[in-house]
């Protein structure tokens, strides 16, 4: 039996975003020609200060909470055929003040490109996820990063380029993410995803195009079903050794809500990196276009610990309600403790 560290990305490489976006490492706990076998995860504890611009209804203009984040535990199973490798992927976590809540992240299998089960969708834009403590981030917004039942393949068709093409079910119970309803009307086609990547070296690109079935609102007597389209856009780069910049787009809501997020990481050393990421909301509803900044830093321990925080402000209109608990002026301060296996 061996025992080493790998990144968790290196799971499965037709589905490689799986895990690397976990941020945690993964150790081959067995391994032989034919089989081997990852865990990994991380545990981590935040506290939060929430403060309110305006708090309507409560005693202070503070709230201070604790949870768990999102602490996420993984197992893969992978398997040396004469086809090529096929990789069993599970994946939770636990969120919530007592890590009550426990979520299914993936359950797939993944073969020569294929993948199949709980995952992410084809339109996951990983490209231009920013990094921040707060778990939503821009992950339901400008780079969506949602996930769902799907089935479809990543196709190369050039050197560090491939096409996806995907079919899916967003209304599924576990799914996460932009586009969700619940769809009461009979569909008889499935959500249809294409989508683009390129790695061109220092710059990864990615788009994706999502045919989406919901209800139509506007329909009488029977129920109906009509289709939209969203549409996503991410790039990223390594400008130099110590900076990576990164965008990223989404129009949804049939075209009608458009979101747009910029980052940049600096890393000092090894083991101190800073993150500066700002997203706008330009929303086709009156005066409910918003602004959310993110500023934070994560300093990694040589004995694996990291201790992260981050500040969060938001400015937003009227109408624009509330993001993640917050709304106009509001911020919100979090500290957060963290250690992967």
């Amino acid at each position: 039996m061996k025992l080493r560290h790998k990144l968790a990305g290196t799971v499965a490489l037709p589905l490689a975003l799986a895990v690397a976006a976990s941020t945690a490492t993964a150790a081959t706990i067995f391994e032989n020609d034919q089989h081997r076998v990852n865990f990994g995860g991380f545990v981590a504890a935040q506290a939060n200060w929430t403060i309110f611009d305006d708090a309507v209804g409560q005693d202070s203009d503070i709230d201070y909470g604790m949870s768990l984040g999102t602490s996420r535990m993984n197992l893969s199973y992978t398997r040396q055929t004469d086809a090529g490798p096929i990789t069993i992927l599970f994946e939770n976590d636990f969120n919530g003040p007592s890590g009550s809540n426990y979520r299914l992240r993936h359950a797939a299998i993944m073969w020569d490109g294929w993948v199949a089960g709980f995952s992410w969708s084809g339109a996951a834009n990983l490209t231009g996820l920013g990094e921040t403590i707060d778990a939503g981030g821009t992950a339901n917004t400008s780079a969506m990063a949602q996930r769902t039942m799907v089935l479809g393949r990543n196709i190369p068709v050039a050197e560090g380029m491939t096409v996806g093409v995907f079919l899916e079910d967003r209304t599924n119970s576990f799914s996460t993410g932009v586009g969700q309803t619940d769809r009461d009307a009979n569909t008889a086609l499935p959500d249809a995803v294409v989508n683009f990547r390129a790695n061109l070296g220092a710059t990864q690109l990615f788009g994706a195009a999502t045919l989406l079935q919901f209800d139509d609102a506007e329909a009488t007597g029977d129920a109906k079903t009509e289709s939209q389209v969203e549409l996503t856009f991410g790039a990223r780069s390594q400008i130099t050794d110590e900076l990576r910049v990164h965008l990223a787009l989404t129009n949804t809501n049939d075209n009608d809500d458009t979101y747009v997020s910029v980052g940049a990481q600096y890393r000092i050393n090894q083991q101190l990196r800073t993150n500066l990421l700002v997203e706008q909301a330009l929303r086709d509803a009156d005066d409910s276009d918003y602004t959310a900044l993110w500023a934070n830093a994560f300093y990694t321990m040589p004995s694996g610990w990291e201790w992260g925080g981050e500040l969060r402000y938001m400015t937003a209109d009227d109408n624009a309600g509330k993001l993640n608990g917050l709304g106009d002026s509001d911020m919100r301060i979090s500290l957060q403790a963290k250690y992967a296996f």
